[in-house]
């Protein structure tokens, strides 16, 4: 019996795909459960611990925070440097310490800061630890007349930024009693600082480029699930309400590159943030977002409810007539398959995700597509000329060679070639390199 699915698979000219796919998906889902994921979840499945509540202790609860200094090269760093040259010439005046600020320095920066009348920008930036203490001086020791400074803005890292901006702004309360205006800005808000030192709001004008710099240019330490938490709670905060769930799904789609439980459970729930403001609408981004839960939770070892996120996200994804959510939905089965020792099935999952592809979708699903078919034709031990053609196809689509999945790549490549070149060094129950999620 063919399974809806195993229909995708007869070649079929590429504009009735898509009334084929809607057509052969629409109703017969439970037999798609039965047909394509019943063998996966006819073995036992080993349930993972619960996914546990991260919640975040208060940044004040801390006595220090110690983090690197900010990274040479931000995105939007003359941005930010041409700001503060702006805020020279308003007649700002800016304090900048250098890495060897410390605690014997915290007298002296207090001095400057009171020495002469007129706006303040303290910019901290260099320094490679900033301890909570800092604010407490800085709203005991605060002797100006009033009037003196209107306005104190403290430039910080951006992850210094989401640990410390709610607690400096409790502890220097004190500053607003002596007529002060104290505002934490992190360097992608420096093009708002001149508007917010004339008297303007406090403004998260580049909250993708945040989200960007966080992906390619942070180097995360201990306390990424505060950084990446806060960061989606400023988002829900401040972005543009359209904006909202293709930022969390950013989110989350870096949180996934988090190693362990950590990284699948806030990956998770960043996906149901982002469901929750997508509301019940089927949508491209909302197959997206429960494709990313389903993912997360099969890395915590919850295959049922992982299932069940994803025949929605297809179900969603055919009422669309999205080739490209199908493929990823039938993706996220044939890596199930392959992590359950299944090969054969993520063999045919594969191969009719590919079916539904035109050469011109998306470079980084059909390079997955083609790494997930070599390997489960590897692990057959199975038709190694092909298994090498999608391989060398998959490293040809990433788009940076020197990747992580690049290197699967060529890890899975080398294998194939070795397995071909001594058949005999290789048993049946060799492992091949893990699949990428």
């Amino acid at each position: 019996m063919t399974s809806p699915v195993q229909a995708f698979a007869a070649p079929v000219p590429r504009r009735h795909r898509l009334r084929r796919a809607a057509r052969t998906l629409r109703r017969p889902f439970m037999a798609l459960i039965s047909l394509v994921l019943a063998p996966l979840t006819s073995a036992r499945i080993r349930r993972s611990r619960p996914v546990v509540d991260l919640a975040i202790a208060p940044a004040d609860s801390l006595p220090r925070v110690a983090v690197a200094a900010t990274i040479p090269g931000w995105t939007g760093a003359e941005t930010a440097r041409r700001s503060v040259d702006r805020l020279v010439l308003a007649e700002v005046e800016v304090i900048e310490v250098d890495a060897a600020f410390s605690e014997p320095r915290y007298a002296t920066v207090l001095d400057q800061l009171q020495r002469s009348p007129g706006a303040k920008l303290l910019d901290l930036r260099a320094a490679p630890a900033i301890k909570i203490g800092l604010f407490d001086r800085l709203a005991r020791d605060w002797t100006a007349p009033r009037g003196t400074v209107p306005r104190l803005g403290i430039l910080l890292g951006f992850e210094e930024w989401t640990v410390l901006r709610h607690v400096a702004a409790r502890r220097m309360r004190p500053l607003a009693d002596r007529g002060v205006t104290v505002e934490t800005f992190y360097p992608l808000q420096a093009d708002t600082l001149p508007g917010w030192f004339a008297g303007g709001d406090v403004r998260h004008d580049r909250l993708s480029d945040v989200i960007a710099w966080l992906r390619t240019e942070w180097r995360p330490g201990p306390i990424w699930p505060t950084v990446l938490g806060r960061t989606a709670s400023l988002v829900q905060a401040s972005a543009d309400v359209e904006a909202v769930p293709e930022l969390l799904l950013e989110l989350a789609a870096l949180a996934r590159t988090f190693a362990g439980s950590e990284g699948a459970e806030n990956a998770a729930r960043l996906a149901h943030a982002a469901l929750t403001w997508l509301g019940d609408q089927p949508s491209s981004a909302q197959c997206r977002a429960l494709r990313i839960a389903a993912a997360a939770k099969l890395s915590l070892g919850q295959t049922e409810a992982a299932l069940a996120l994803l025949v929605t996200a297809m179900n969603a994804a055919t009422e669309l007539q999205d080739p490209i959510e199908l493929a990823s939905g039938l993706a996220e089965i044939g890596r199930l398959a392959l992590r359950r020792g299944q090969a054969a099935h993520g063999e045919a999952r594969f191969r009719d995700a590919l079916t539904l592809l035109s050469t011109d979708g998306p470079a980084e699903l059909r390079a997955a597509l083609h790494h997930g078919l070599a390997l489960a034709l590897h692990a057959q031990r199975k038709n190694p000329d092909e298994a090498e053609r999608h391989a060398t196809t998959a490293l040809r689509l990433r788009g940076d060679p020197g990747s992580q999945l690049a290197r699967e790549d060529r890890a899975l490549l080398a294998l194939i070639c070795a397995r071909r070149a001594s058949p005999g060094r290789f048993a049946r129950s060799d492992r091949s390199p893990g699949h990428h999620a």
